[in-house]
């Protein structure tokens, strides 16, 4: 009862805010016709891209994939959405309101049918993205001498249309690297999404394109937004750089297994972002791109705060949202996962411990094993961090690791530790097990949980002895099974005559049984 009495009330006074007239005004792009784009485009081409590029990062920060009525349209808003879409979909987070939470099905493994909302919104939201970006692509003459303005405002859309390709991909398929039940397919022939390009390029698969083809075009675009953003000095941490773009491209790398290339990228990208120290990484506030660590973060104003429908609402334990304690549907760490945390290490201070709820009053309390990482900030404006410095360490720890260069990442792995565990000592043997398990603790409640289990092909383990799981939630499914990847939105099967109904995925089993 006090789960549907608040939903309702947040519904009703978030909605007045979070789709206010300024919201739109402020956050809209200039909506053009290709031959209107193309005609403005010669008299002030700069305006022009700015403006339509304009179109990238609004979709990015704050596109609803479904109807904004609705709960979904307080989980389903940008690129803050996908992040707790991938946690709650993986094994890091444990629910408080179990079967009770808005994230139930997420949770399990089963909203992915396609009928339903959820594998519509990932599709219509970076569909929407890559629309955005080849506008911008479309009304730029690549093959002459472009000004450097040009160049980094297209740069920008190459990097949006790149990384919107790479997520489209780990949703929709099986991941790049696999040994499972292919139906004799290697995993990179196996039918993943579209590709719609510009229409000034070739290369456009209407159907269903190989994995190995949609990931081609998302390290081609990457590297030409890399190419393109040098030199560009960006006015915020809002903007794409050409630092950002390398770690996005490193976190491609990560998942075709290209070792060398992942490290060579995730070592350019930190360069000038020192990791935190002890200190900071303690009592820092996540939500604050202010910290040397961010390179890249969605920085709400207030005319441009979601409210209820923000990240705060969601992971903010001391704010009034959903995720704290007006509605109760705290984000908890895994208890295993939390026992994996020495005492030692500073990062356990991030969590309520077992028996230490935090007590708020009137407001209620704080639950065991609750994040602290995300404080409330004033009129809901924390930010979102998509980027930082410590997830581009790990990576290139990682990348170097399976590279076969160990001592190189012990020694990263040791400068590391030592800004996190003042009594760390490196294990016996070093494995990529010991440093996923790093990534976890750090990049906790960041959005890397389900990609990291798909390219890491990790089991759902939640029935454990000891699980802080509500029973209802107890769910454990293989690595292999396809309940963890969605099926193509119907809508897109029933507009689109090039995908049929014989093209779509399997809806769970460890197999492919599809063309």
């Amino acid at each position: 009862m006090k789960l549907t009495k608040y939903f309702a009330l947040l519904l009703c006074g978030g909605l007045v805010t979070a789709c206010s007239e300024d919201y739109f005004n402020e956050t809209s792009s200039t909506s053009l016709s290709s031959e209107q784009a193309e005609q403005a485009a010669k008299e002030n081409p700069e305006q022009v891209l700015a403006s339509q590029l304009k179109g990238c990062y609004t979709h990015w920060n704050h596109m609803a994939g479904v109807n904004s009525t609705d709960i979904n349209g307080h989980m389903c808003r940008g690129m803050g959405g996908i992040m707790m879409l991938s946690d709650v979909m993986s094994n890091d987070v444990s629910l408080a309101l179990g079967s009770g939470d808005p994230w139930r099905f997420d949770h399990a493994l089963d909203y992915g049918a396609e009928q339903y909302n959820r594998p519509y919104w990932p599709w219509s939201l970076f569909y929407t993205i890559i629309k955005d970006a080849n506008t911008v692509i479309n009304i730029v003459d690549e093959t002459g001498d472009m000004a450097a303005e040009t160049k980094h405002l297209v740069g920008q859309a190459y990097a949006f249309r790149g990384i919107s390709y790479a997520y489209l991909a780990q949703f929709y398929q099986r991941t790049y690297k696999n040994d499972y039940n292919n139906g004799g397919k290697l995993s990179t022939e196996l039918p993943c999404v579209p590709i719609r390009l510009s229409s000034k390029e070739e290369g456009s698969v209407e159907g269903r394109a190989t994995v190995e083809q949609v990931y081609a075009q998302v390290e081609k675009d990457l590297l030409k937004a890399i190419d393109y953003l040098d030199g560009y000095a960006r006015t915020s941490k809002s903007e794409i750089d050409q630092q950002v773009a390398q770690g996005l491209l490193s976190r491609v790398y990560l998942v075709m297994n290209k070792w060398p290339e992942a490290a060579q990228m995730a070592h350019a990208a930190r360069q000038g972002y020192a990791i935190n120290d002890l200190q900071k990484a303690a009592s820092w506030n996540y939500q604050d791109s202010s910290n040397g660590e961010v390179l890249w973060a969605y920085i709400p104003t207030s005319s441009t705060t979601m409210m209820y429908a923000s990240w705060a609402s969601w992971h903010s334990t001391d704010g009034p949202g959903y995720g704290g304690y007006a509605v109760g549907a705290f984000q908890l760490i895994d208890a295993a996962l939390y026992n994996s945390i020495p005492a030692t290490d500073v990062r356990k201070q991030l969590f309520v411990a077992p028996g230490e709820a935090i007590d708020l009053g009137s407001k209620g309390s704080i639950p065991d094993y609750a994040n602290l990482k995300f404080d409330f900030v004033s009129q809901w404006l924390g930010n979102v961090v998509y980027m930082r410095a410590s997830e581009l360490m790990l990576t290139e720890i990682e990348a170097e690791f399976m590279s076969g260069n160990t001592g190189a990442a012990q020694t990263l792995l040791a400068e590391f530790m030592a800004n996190r565990d003042p009594q760390w000592t490196a294990p016996g043997v070093l494995t990529q097990d010991y440093i996923y398990n790093q990534r976890r603790i750090e990049l906790w409640g960041e959005g890397f949980g389900l990609f990291d289990c798909l390219r890491l092909h990790k089991a759902l383990n939640r029935s454990y002895e000891g699980t802080n799981e509500p029973k209802s939630s107890q769910i454990d499914m293989p690595a292999d099974d396809y309940s963890w990847i969605f099926q193509v939105p119907l809508s897109e099967i029933n507009n689109n005559s090039s995908i049929s109904k014989e093209d779509q995925n399997p809806l769970n089993g460890n197999a492919w049984t599809g063309k």
